[in-house]
């Protein structure tokens, strides 16, 4: 079982792309992802989340649910396994591992770094950070494309996304160390109207807080 802080940040490269990702009926997988960009300005589905290593062998699987809205704001809610939150609030990142009785916090920049997917928050089009193609080699009936970062120093090699009859299934990261997690999402609503307090998070008490809380 792989519970790092590594881990969680890889999420939230995965969770920035998301924001600015897509979902509708088009034509290809390109249009749909550009459709989603323009379209989607929140998300609730529940997730599976598979970390494989270099050779293929299974690391780490997990479930649970996740919320998103934008920009810079979403919720992991990890079940299974073990249970721990991921929140940004969209300045800050909160990590609560209930087992650890800890929780991290820091500033969203901080956390994620000059990053490609930090840019994706905003409102720049995905072809300034991103060479994007279609794959076609997938026999699994969906629809898949590839993200891969425009700068050297991002923390991941490759973004692929698979797009299914009505919404975005799969999403898979490479990261540096070749090891690959794959999110594959069900019951997925799009422009789900949140309360404040979704994205909200307050430490319980008598939990350690490590990182800048205030």
């Amino acid at each position: 079982m792989m519970k790092s802080h590594a881990v969680a940040l890889h999420l939230c490269a995965l969770v920035l792309t998301f924001l600015c990702m897509t979902g509708a009926h088009a034509a290809s997988a390109t249009e749909r992802l550009t459709d989603f960009f323009k379209n989607v300005q929140s998300l609730r589905a529940e997730f599976q989340q598979i970390v494989t290593d270099p050779r293929g062998k299974t690391i780490q699987d997990a479930h649970g649910t996740f919320l998103m809205q934008r920009p810079n704001k979403f919720r992991w809610n990890y079940q299974k396994p073990y249970e721990q939150v991921i929140v940004a609030d969209g300045t800050r990142l909160w990590v609560y591992d209930k087992d650890l009785e800890q929780v991290t916090v820091k500033k969203l920049d901080e956390a994620l770094g000059n990053t490609p997917a930090l840019l994706l928050s905003g409102a720049k089009p995905l072809t300034e950070n991103f060479h994007i193609a279609e794959l076609t080699d997938r026999k699994d009936g969906l629809q898949w494309t590839t993200l891969t970062p425009k700068n050297d120093e991002a923390n991941f090699k490759q973004v692929r996304l698979a797009f299914g009859k009505q919404s975005l299934e799969v999403m898979e990261l490479v990261d540096s160390f070749e090891q690959t997690t794959q999110l594959r999402f069900s019951s997925v609503q799009s422009n789900v109207k949140f309360t404040a307090n979704e994205f909200q998070f307050t430490p319980p008490k008598g939990v350690d807080v490590v990182g800048d809380g205030k």
